[in-house]
């Protein structure tokens, strides 16, 4: 493939990861909501049931 369209993928990923960690730093009981939805989704809990289960 392209290089170019490679960096601008990873470009991507970068602000998205940077993004979702600003979100979590910056949200009241960040961490600990995000290991809740990380361990919820890992046990089987569906997407749409993992707000009511965090309370997220």
């Amino acid at each position: 493939m392209n290089r170019d369209l490679w960096k601008g993928v990873l470009i991507v990923l970068a602000l998205l990861v940077a993004l979702a960690a600003g979100a979590i730093l910056l949200a009241d009981n960040g961490w600990r909501k995000t290991s809740c939805v990380g361990r919820a989704l890992v046990s089987g809990v569906a997407l749409h049931n993992v707000l009511a289960v965090c309370g997220v």
